[in-house]
C-alpha cells in the first residue's frame, strides 16, 4: 500500500505566520487534532507539524500568550514525511521523544519532488503493515 492510497489529499493546512490561537480556532472548527505547518497557502512547503497538545504544552504551559505566539515557534520538525509512492508495508515509524515530553502524536506528512505538502495520513498507527517504534 502507498502513502497515496491512505492519505487525505490537499489537507488543511497552518501558515507559519498564524498565532497559535488561530490554529487552535481551525482546529476546533475543523473538529482535527493535527495540521501541517507550511510556509504560506501558495506554496504550501512543509515545515513541521502543529497539534492541540503542544499548544498547551509549548504555548499555554509555558506562559506564552497565543494571540502573540506563532506556529512555527511551537511546531514539532522531526515528524515524518513521505513521498506520495512511497511503499508503507513495512514501514517503521520512529517515535522519538524529546527528553521533556510523555506523549507524541504519530502522523505522517506526505510531500512532492518540491516539499509541497500534498496529504496527511493523520493516524498512522491504523494503516496495515507500519510499525510504530517508540525511542
Amino acid at each position: 500500500m502507498r502513502a497515496s492510497d491512505v492519505m487525505v489529499a490537499e489537507p488543511i493546512v497552518a501558515v507559519a505566520g498564524a498565532m497559535a490561537s488561530e490554529v487552535a480556532i481551525m482546529l476546533r472548527n475543523r473538529n482535527i487534532s493535527v495540521v501541517p505547518v507550511v510556509d504560506d497557502h501558495r506554496t504550501r512547503r512543509f515545515l513541521g507539524t502543529l497539534s492541540d497538545r503542544e499548544l498547551v504544552t509549548r504555548c499555554l504551559a509555558e506562559g506564552k500568550h497565543p494571540w502573540h505566539t506563532r506556529a512555527d515557534a511551537l511546531m514539532r520538525t522531526n515528524t515524518t514525511v513521505v513521498g506520495p509512492e512511497q511503499e508503507l508495508d513495512g514501514m517503521e515509524l520512529r517515535m522519538d521523544l524529546e527528553p521533556n515530553e510523555s506523549h507524541l502524536r504519530p502522523t505522517i506528512t506526505v510531500i512532492d519532488d518540491d516539499h509541497r505538502v500534498i496529504g496527511f495520513i493523520s493516524h498512522p498507527e491504523q494503516v496495515p503493515g507500519i510499525r510504530m517504534v517508540w525511542g
